[in-house]
């Protein structure tokens, strides 16, 4: 998987990994062979009741996510789903 999300940089994303895990970042950066999520939190308990795919209009009061991640770093095959989200949705909350 090639991915090329240059546009992507500063905006909040979920990610979707293998195992289950799912971060929200500020935003990702892309190489060759990995991404990097900026400022990653792992959602440790989505809080929605339509699916992940609700986060993307920000968190519910139900959502739980962890402190930021300094620096994370997934190799691109361990990346199923970039789901950008709204900015102005999660700004204050990352």
């Amino acid at each position: 998987m090639n991915i090329t999300y240059s546009n992507m940089a500063d905006t909040p994303v979920i990610i979707v990994a293998v195992h289950g895990h799912v971060w929200i970042a500020k935003g990702i950066e892309c190489s060759d062979d990995h991404i990097h999520l900026k400022h990653a939190r792992t959602v440790r308990n989505w809080g929605t009741t339509k699916g992940l795919n609700e986060l993307v209009n920000g968190p519910t009061k139900e959502t739980v996510i962890d402190d930021p991640a300094p620096v994370l770093f997934l190799p691109d095959a361990a990346v199923i789903a970039v789901i950008p989200c709204r900015s102005a949705a999660w700004e204050g909350k990352l």
